[in-house]
Order: C-alpha cells, then sequence, then structure tokens
C-alpha cells in the first residue's frame, strides 16, 4: 500500500500548485494510494500567518476544498496521539512536525 503523510510545506506547496515543490514529489502525491496530512499542519499554518511567518498565495479558507478535491485525509489528533507524542525521541524540535510523526 503506497501511504504518504505531508509536511505543512509539502502541503502547502502541492495545494497550491506551487513551483517548490519537485515534479517528482507532486508525481509521488499524486499517485499515492492515500495521502493524509495531520490538522496540526491547519494550526501551524493559521499561527505562522497571523504572526506574519507565512503567506499564502491563496486565501487560508480555501485550503479545505482544494485538500477534499486533492483526495487528501486530515488526520484528526486523539488523546492517544498525545501520549505517543510525549514519549518521542527529539528528533524534530518542531511540535508540529512531532505530533505529525506521533
Amino acid at each position: 500500500m503506497n501511504r504518504l503523510l505531508l509536511d505543512t510545506h509539502t502541503l502547502i506547496w502541492f495545494v497550491s500548485n506551487e513551483a517548490n515543490l519537485p515534479v517528482s514529489t507532486k508525481e509521488k502525491i499524486e499517485s499515492a494510494e492515500t495521502v493524509f496530512f495531520s490538522i496540526a499542519s491547519l494550526w501551524e499554518i493559521a499561527i505562522k500567518l497571523n504572526i506574519g511567518k507565512l503567506s499564502l498565495s491563496g486565501l487560508f479558507e480555501d485550503i479545505e476544498p482544494q485538500v477534499i478535491a486533492a483526495g487528501i485525509t486530515i488526520l484528526p489528533i486523539t488523546f492517544t496521539d498525545t501520549i505517543q507524542f510525549r514519549y518521542l525521541p527529539l528528533h524534530h524540535r518542531d511540535p508540529f512536525d512531532q505530533i505529525s510523526v506521533a
């Protein structure tokens, strides 16, 4: 089974059809059986937009319909995920990357 978990920037670049996303990565996403991203990515985008550390080529509100149209599955965060998060090694210092891994 070919499944992918997208990080925040890959998600942004994919749904926005940005040139920053390598063609090979775009092809892998498009050919995957299932593509996921964490709801934490939307929090990260909203926070970074709010503090001026990120700008989008479109509206934040357009991400959901783009994700739905692309058939990408949004993963929720559950209490069990937070337990897993607590015990992960600190390979990723970014809390949004950590919760995605969990």
